[in-house]
């Protein structure tokens, strides 16, 4: 009898330890998960920093958009047709390069890693101008790894 008992406090006592052995698991991945969405973040705003910077800095880059934003503040009005050759090569590997960038973004935003209010606040707008410099330069199904991207765009491209 005396046994029964110790034997039950004892089967109590290690189901309350898993019990909080739990706990602290689940506490420790909201922070990991919290950790990662950080550093997503952090990437975002290093990629986007970089990208001005370029634009800015190199003297290849900032020649090609200055000499298409000639009277034009939008992305989209820009006359690609004003460029030679090599800078047209040149800007579409940085159309390419944001193509990828936003895609990729996508795939977190699609996994939660990116809020809605993110998204549809710093995201969406730049996609809709992107969107209209890609239809000029290639086809996104040759492009494109995510299939569900190409539906955000076109999902994107019919919002007001």
């Amino acid at each position: 009898m005396q046994q029964n008992k110790l034997e039950s406090w004892l089967t109590i006592g290690t189901n309350i330890s898993v019990l909080l052995g739990l706990i602290l698991l689940i506490y420790e991945l909201n922070q990991n998960n919290e950790l990662v969405k950080i550093q997503l973040e952090q990437s975002r705003s290093d990629t986007f920093v970089a990208w001005q910077r370029d634009i800015a800095l190199n003297d290849h880059v900032a020649p090609i958009f200055a000499k298409m934003k000639r009277g034009s503040i939008n992305l989209s009005e820009m006359d690609i047709d004003t460029l030679n050759d090599v800078e047209y090569e040149r800007f579409l590997a940085l159309a390419v390069a944001r193509f990828y960038d936003y895609e990729t973004l996508f795939a977190q935003y699609q996994r939660g890693f990116v809020s809605d209010e993110y998204w549809d606040g710093r995201i969406v707008g730049p996609i809709k101008e992107w969107d209209k410099i890609w239809l000029k330069l290639f086809k996104y199904d040759v492009i494109a790894a995510r299939r569900d991207f190409i539906e955000e765009i076109k999902r994107i491209r019919k919002s007001p």
